[in-house]
């Protein structure tokens, strides 16, 4: 007997993908994880042209983390040249990375995962809308202020153009700073709303939680001496049992992630390496980002981190915990932004260093919203790019999140209503909030007895 169920396409994700669930006689055998977006050839498209222009051919990646690839494209070629940026630079980075964050975090928790954990009459933005409208009319202003950030400080609102070589190519006027300034603390309310209605869920909704998956993987990501991290620092591998394991410096990368080709996907499937001879699968993302910090530096942020692991635990496992810990993060982001717009310092003319082009290899290492994003170069004496390597968010948690379609098919296509069975699968891939352009994969079912 040979039954196949196919979702297509896949709804509230980045990008086009399916799953395919292989069964036999009733029992879940496996599970693919199929991107089906063509491959993209970006890191082809890097080589021979001049490291300068990468950050701004990256960007085009994604339409929603255009930041996150911006920042790790010009960092590689920063340290490629030697060239350290002026602080201010480094601050207006930084808070151009958390306006992006805000954008990304707002439109998934929100607009896409939200309708999931709520009985509301559609499970989308417009039944999200009859039930709870305050709640996404406050998300639209909430996004409109990360992207006003982008905008004022990247130059444009979508692929910015601000971020150079040697640091960013404007300073920042001070009518502006107050501007933003005004705006951001008008949005900590707005995320804080968010974070609040996400704790509810998870503290009031057990059965809603306890659809999720959860099993011990690594987890990877940034710090800066134990606290959480976004822009810079280093890498944090902690193990299932919740050690540091290790921590490196981004240049290091290739001694501790390996990647693998599949024959069904466009995608590459990463593992850290923790030996010779063992690899073990890893997840990033906020997940990852609050399992491997000790804390964060904000005061609202850091009391709700421990709200979140009275919840979850440290390491948290859950799926689940995927969405309350980007709410979290939401908030500190804000707090932080706020502390930077303070400063007045970064109005300062001194927002470039020159740069001169050299042989060189770089590494340049962001934590995108969807988790740890890494941009390799390598660049001839005048300054091009001979060879490039990207390893994007969504692709290193795609081994883990296969790992979740087989534990949620396993557990509920044999026991529930298909309907139902099959709407739990999807809601489960989009609490990892795939962006499949990125990592250019999501479901099909198929009974097969011609494995006997």
């Amino acid at each position: 007997m040979r039954e196949e169920v196919e979702i297509e396409p896949l709804t509230r994700v980045e990008g086009h993908g399916k799953v395919r669930i292989f069964i036999q006689k009733g029992r879940v055998e496996r599970v693919q994880l199929s991107i089906f977006e063509s491959p993209r050839f970006f890191e082809k498209f890097l080589e021979g042209i001049p490291a300068e222009e990468a950050p701004r051919i990256t960007g085009r990646i994604c339409g929603i983390c255009y930041v996150a690839h911006d920042l790790a494209s010009v960092k590689a070629v920063e340290d490629a040249w030697n060239v350290k940026p002026p602080e201010a630079a480094v601050k207006l980075r930084r808070l151009l990375h958390m306006g992006g964050y805000i954008s990304s975090h707002t439109l998934h928790l929100v607009f896409l995962a939200v309708p999931d954990l709520l009985d509301v009459p559609q499970r989308d933005f417009r039944g999200l809308n009859t039930a709870k409208p305050a709640l996404l009319n406050n998300a639209v202003r909430l996004r409109e202020v990360g992207l006003e950030v982008t905008k004022v400080i990247g130059g444009r609102v979508i692929h910015p153009v601000a971020v150079v070589p040697g640091g960013m190519a404007k300073p920042l006027t001070e009518e502006s700073r107050l501007k933003l300034l005004d705006a951001m603390q008008n949005a900590l309310p707005l995320s804080k709303e968010i974070s609040d209605l996400l704790f509810e869920i998870a503290e009031s909704k057990r059965e809603v939680m306890e659809e999720y998956p959860r099993f011990a993987t690594h987890y990877i990501g940034l710090t800066n001496n134990g606290l959480h991290e976004i822009y810079d620092g280093e890498v944090s591998v902690m193990s299932p049992q919740g050690k540091v394991e290790t921590e490196f410096h981004p240049r290091e990368y290739l001694q501790y992630i390996i990647e693998e080709t599949m024959p069904h996907s466009y995608v590459k499937y990463p593992y850290v390496k923790l030996s010779s001879i063992d690899k073990g699968m890893y997840r990033v993302g906020a997940l990852a980002r609050l399992n491997v910090a000790d804390d964060f530096s904000p005061p609202l942020a850091s009391e709700l981190l421990d709200r979140y692991r009275g919840i979850f635990g440290r390491p948290a496992h859950s799926v689940a915990a995927y969405n309350l810990a980007r709410s979290i993060e939401l908030v500190h982001v804000t707090e932080l932004a706020i502390e930077i717009l303070r400063d007045k310092d970064i109005t300062s003319d001194t927002t470039r260093t020159p740069v001169t082009p050299i042989e060189g290899t770089g590494v340049g290492v962001v934590e995108a919203p969807r988790g740890v994003l890494i941009h390799h170069y390598e660049t001839d004496a005048k300054g091009y790019i001979r060879r490039a390597n990207l390893i994007v968010a969504t692709g290193h948690n795609i081994p883990a999140l296969e790992e979740s379609i087989m534990d949620t098919a396993t557990k509920f296509i044999p026991k529930v209503d298909r309907e139902r069975a099959l709407w739990i699968l999807e809601k489960v891939v989009r609490a990892y909030d795939p962006c499949i352009s990125c990592a250019t994969h999501m479901v099909e079912i198929v009974e097969n007895n011609e494995y006997r």
